[in-house]
């Protein structure tokens, strides 16, 4: 069974996440983020796109798996329960059941992460991605504490 992982930068440093990433032996960060800028920098698309290869790691954005806004806004609102809800519709649409199809096919050729913000799985919507994925193309998943 092949696996997909997943991380999350949260309470991390670079340095510690690339090496949590090359102890897993990740060849490419899929990021899906719908908007992938960040407070912190070095968390930021442009710093990783430059950044990974360096440490043997690709980087892509992969924004169509996103939170649309109207499940971000739950999100900050606090409404887990409708953010969620938002987010298992939008796993539905065409454009991203063929992101899931792609991703699918990536994860079996090679070592790919989900990289979102929150540390913990349960907390962010990569979680979902990561639970269809299982169900539908049999991947197990492994969440990195980065």
């Amino acid at each position: 069974m092949h696996t997909l992982y997943t991380i999350g930068y949260e309470r991390t440093y670079l340095e510690a996440f690339i090496a949590t990433l090359q102890r897993a032996s990740v060849a490419t960060i899929i990021d899906v983020r719908a908007s992938p800028h960040s407070r912190r920098r070095e968390f930021a698309f442009k710093h990783l796109a430059r950044e990974l290869p360096g440490a043997g790691i690709g980087y892509e954005s992969w924004p169509v798996l996103g939170a649309p806004q109207a499940a971000r806004d739950a999100a900050k609102a606090g409404d887990a329960q409708r953010f969620y809800q938002l987010y298992a519709s939008h796993l539905e649409e065409p454009k991203t059941q063929d992101a899931l199809h792609s991703l699918a096919e990536r994860a079996v050729t090679e070592a790919v992460a989900l990289l979102c913000y929150e540390r913990d799985p349960a907390e962010c919507h990569r979680l979902l991605i990561a639970e269809r994925l299982e169900r539908s193309h049999k991947l197990a998943s492994h969440h990195l504490a980065g």
